[in-house]
């Protein structure tokens, strides 16, 4: 086997820098024998891939070829079989599960010792080994002691390690240097080892020599030490002094942040307030117009007009979601309530008065108008309502049922009004057409009816 392994290293793996670490005669298990080497290798190049390679001889006999590789990392599952008795049978998973069956027993403990350090070395990836001997599986070695070690896991694990050119050129000269190092190996060993003693006693003496530089060395690595934990100590304080300067900064930027969402919420408060100051907010002037204001002056009347207007706004504004639940805007909104229904009240009240001294009004009447036998004209009357009518607009806005009262009282007291003139204007004809010649009735005969009385 070991030849079989030095020329599969030198013919397939050294080509393609690998190197050859374990190595099983195997054949698939259930069918015709026909044998093949599964082998572990590891590249030469960092990175390091390891991998399981199949390899068969040519069908001619005379040299090996690879036939197919799986990479160690792909493998999940090795099953041995059977732990406690010789089986050379076991499966390995990798795609699909793979089943060979081993020339020995001892081949297939050997190979599968090998992945499992391999995987430890390499990969550190957890792979199943099923009914597998505990004595195969070796703790693995930790990662700092490995790296430390340089390569001591490769040496355990491979047993051929070609020589280097420098190696081989030192051999040869040394050999070249005993002439019977080829016809007599013995003595050329025994040469050798006398060699190796001589040059160990001068190590041994050189040590000796050099115990003074030794002891300063010492001294310079202790004092070394002994700097080292002093930077550390201090490294430690500034360390601590960077994790307060570190709290000190997270607790400013927290402030800042704070600070920053109090000005946008000062902002937007700011916003709200100037909204409901700007359209909810009545002068004093129209205040005190909707409470007192005069409605028989012209100038008073003009007042109420433009305070009844703004407060009509005020309440028809459109608030933002979450204005009325507040405080100020509940009683703003009361204040305007009352302010509307105490002006409606004053309107009603004199208006109503106007409308009742309207109807009894005896300034014009038929006696006046004998002489043409005609009805009043109201156009005073009428100028003095006129005044009247934006507010009679704004209490028919706001209150329905006070405007319609009004213009029931209109009604009422101007049809009075216009039942006592016709009454009197056909009194006054009954009397004339009584009292005339019949040439008067004749005259009288021709003419027409007034125009007021289509008018009215």
């Amino acid at each position: 086997m070991t030849a079989i392994k030095h020329a599969l290293q030198r013919d397939i793996f050294t080509p393609n820098d690998e190197r050859l670490l374990g190595i099983v005669n195997v054949c698939k298990a259930g069918k015709k024998k026909k044998n093949c080497f599964l082998c572990a290798t590891v590249t030469t190049e960092r990175p390091v891939q390891v991998k399981v390679v199949k390899v068969k001889k040519s069908d001619k006999g005379d040299f090996y070829k690879r036939q197919q590789t799986w990479e160690l990392r792909d493998l999940t599952e090795v099953d041995a079989k059977d732990a406690s008795k010789e089986n050379p049978e076991f499966d390995l998973h990798f795609d699909k599960v793979y089943r060979w069956l081993a020339s020995s027993t001892a081949e297939k403990n050997s190979f599968i010792s090998c992945i499992w350090k391999l995987n430890q070395r390499y990969l550190r990836k957890k792979v199943e080994f099923v009914n597998v001997s505990s004595q195969l599986l070796e703790e693995s070695v930790p990662s700092g002691e490995s790296q430390s070690v340089a390569g001591g896991d490769e040496d355990a694990l491979d047993e051929y390690q070609e020589l280097s050119t420098r190696e081989e050129q030192d051999i040869e000269s040394m050999m070249e240097m005993c002439e019977y190092a080829i016809s007599n190996a013995e003595a050329f060993a025994e040469q050798l080892s006398k060699e190796l003693q001589v040059l160990d006693g001068a190590n041994i003496q050189s040590i000796m020599a050099s115990e003074k530089q030794v002891n300063i060395l010492m001294q310079l690595l202790d004092e070394a030490l002994a700097e080292v934990d002093t930077i550390e100590g201090k490294l430690s304080s500034y360390e601590e002094m960077l994790q307060s300067v570190k709290e000190q900064m997270d607790q400013i930027s927290q402030s800042n942040r704070l600070i920053q969402i109090s000005n946008t919420n000062n902002g937007k408060l700011l916003d709200e307030i100037q909204f409901l100051v700007n359209y909810m907010d009545l002068s004093k002037g129209h205040i005190r117009a909707l409470q007192e204001g005069d409605l028989t002056s012209p100038k008073g009347i003009e007042a109420c007009i433009n305070a009844s207007e703004a407060l009509l706004q005020c309440m028809n504004v459109a608030l933002r979601p979450g204005h009325e639940k507040l405080m100020a805007v509940k009683q703003q909104q009361l204040l305007f309530a009352e302010l509307r229904d105490t002006f409606a009240r004053r309107l009603t009240n004199h208006l109503n008065n106007v409308f009742v001294h309207q109807g009894h009004d005896q300034s014009s009447t038929l006696s006046q108008h004998t002489a043409d036998l005609t009805l009043p004209k109201h156009n005073p009357l009428h100028r003095d309502l006129l005044r009247y009518a934006k507010l009679m607009e704004w209490l028919k806005n706001t209150h329905r049922e006070k405007y319609e009262g009004l213009s029931r009282t209109y009604v009422d007291y101007m049809s009075r009004l216009y039942e006592r003139e016709i009454k009197d204007f056909f009194e006054v004809a009954k009397i004339k057409m009584a009292g005339t010649t019949k040439e008067a009735k004749g005259k009288f005969g021709e003419i027409h009816r007034p125009a007021c009385c289509f008018a009215f």
